[in-house]
């Protein structure tokens, strides 16, 4: 790695691709301080225009000053234009200043582009990209079928990189390392092996990784204890959700599997259904059609588009399904009729999260042989972080091992990380923790710099 003299003047962009979106972060290498960072949403939908927000971070004598701006795209705008237009701005708005010579160009100063990764197969560490270096791009081609969501947006914008931030070595950080861990009795799919090549083998491979990096990372250091040393159970809620058990600081189970389709249901995921469901429901679900670049079957669309919180309310926003909450609404009842769509919605999630959450704690706290105490209950991503009914309910479900709810700092709109919403007296430490996949992404590419 650099000396610290080296990398006064190097950058550091994170670049996170979803189906419609772009979340991007621009950090000084030396210590990993944001300097600009925003986000691009409606990305080639259609009826709405892209709608790119980012803030100029200014630290002036030690005191944060925040420029934020907004503006509109053409409805018609690509994907790979958005993000140019991104460069564009990243450029004008922040880089002059820390151009060190007149004749190099700002962007030029960005030495690596980090970029969150849903699907990286069996890959072990991060891939490292530049011109002329591409081996790796085969291998997104071939993932981008089992997240067709998200990785074939990643190619895209690893390509417009590779074109127009020719200084730069394009650092692939994949949501799949973490579960590297997992055992073959966790990963293995009891089906027999297929007559046709599939390119990566097809066993459960986990997603969040990146998330649940930085979970544990921030955790483990607000507890106290080294991340090796620390046994978590963490529910990363939110439009995609899941969850995983993290043992001695590794992965040992978690709910997403081949896809994030598997597992829990989401903004518009259907998660877990019987796999003949889909026949009946859709019955050209095998037919090959065209999705934003990618080639997958109506099956895949229809699950990973048409079901979750939007197909039971109308709504992906879990919010608008909480508030629209009778106030004596009890999810835990017999009575929810299948016509009270918020209702019903709210205590099938709530249904669906408890169920991996008793498997977990059955797993951590009644394990013969290894580490078996619990640290803490995790509550992270759009959901968790903000579903204060939701949290609530959760811990009044353990109340019978123990657990208690600290109604205050439950209810409270604290800025830091890592929260305590537990009592001193609970049996069950409840945290909430704001990830930060951006930070993770540059955190594991830094000693990438050249």
């Amino acid at each position: 790695m650099p000396e610290p003299s080296d990398l006064e003047h190097k950058l550091i962009l994170t670049v996170n691709c979803g189906s419609s979106s772009i979340k991007f972060k621009l950090y000084t290498a030396e210590s990993l301080r944001v300097i600009f960072s925003g986000s691009a949403s409606n990305v080639e939908q259609k009826g709405l225009k892209p709608v790119i927000k980012y803030v100029v971070h200014h630290n002036e004598h030690g005191h944060e000053e925040e420029e934020k701006h907004q503006e509109e795209e053409d409805e018609t705008m690509p994907y790979e234009d958005v993000f140019e237009r991104i460069i564009a701005l990243l450029e004008e708005k922040q880089l002059q200043h820390f151009a060190s010579q007149e004749h190099e160009r700002p962007r030029d100063l960005i030495k690596l582009v980090t970029h969150r990764v849903v699907h990286g197969g069996r890959q072990k560490e991060p891939m490292v990209l530049w011109p002329g270096h591409e081996e790796g791009m085969d291998l997104l081609d071939r993932l981008a079928q089992f997240a067709p969501l998200h990785n074939h947006r990643s190619i895209v914008v690893v390509k417009v990189c590779l074109e127009h931030l020719p200084a730069s070595h394009q650092v692939l950080c994949y949501d799949t390392l973490f579960h590297q861990t997992l055992a073959p009795k966790i990963y293995t799919y009891p089906i027999a092996p297929p007559e046709h090549d599939t390119g990566v083998p097809l066993r459960r491979y986990g997603m969040h990784g990146l998330s649940y990096s930085a979970i544990l990372r921030l955790v483990s250091s607000y507890l106290g204890k080294k991340p090796e040393d620390t046994n978590l159970i963490v529910a990363h809620l939110g439009s995609g959700a899941s969850m995983c058990l993290i043992r001695s600081g590794k992965s040992e189970d978690t709910t997403m599997g081949l896809s994030p389709l598997e597992g829990l249901p989401g903004g518009t995921r259907t998660g877990s259904v019987d796999p003949v469901l889909i026949y009946h429901h859709t019955p050209s679900s095998v037919e090959i059609i065209n999705y934003k670049g990618t080639d997958i079957t109506k099956a895949e669309l229809v699950l990973n588009t048409q079901g979750g919180f939007q197909a039971l309310t109308g709504t992906s926003d879990f919010g608008k399904i909480i508030s629209n909450l009778p106030k004596d609404f009890d999810p835990f009842g017999s009575e929810i009729s299948a016509d009270s769509k918020y209702e019903l919605t709210y205590a099938l999630f709530l249904d669906r999260l408890l169920n991996f959450l008793g498997a977990y704690m059955n797993k951590l706290l009644g394990h013969p042989t290894l580490p078996s105490h619990l640290d803490a209950l995790v509550f992270s991503g759009g959901i968790g972080e903000h579903a204060v009914r939701l949290r609530a309910d959760v811990a009044r479900y353990l109340g019978w091992l123990g657990c208690e709810l600290d109604v205050q700092a439950n209810e409270s709109d604290s800025d830091d990380v890592v929260i305590k919403i537990s009592t001193s007296a609970s049996k069950i430490p409840l945290v909430v923790c704001k990830t930060d996949e951006e930070q993770q992404c540059a955190l594991m590419s830094k000693p990438f710099l050249f």
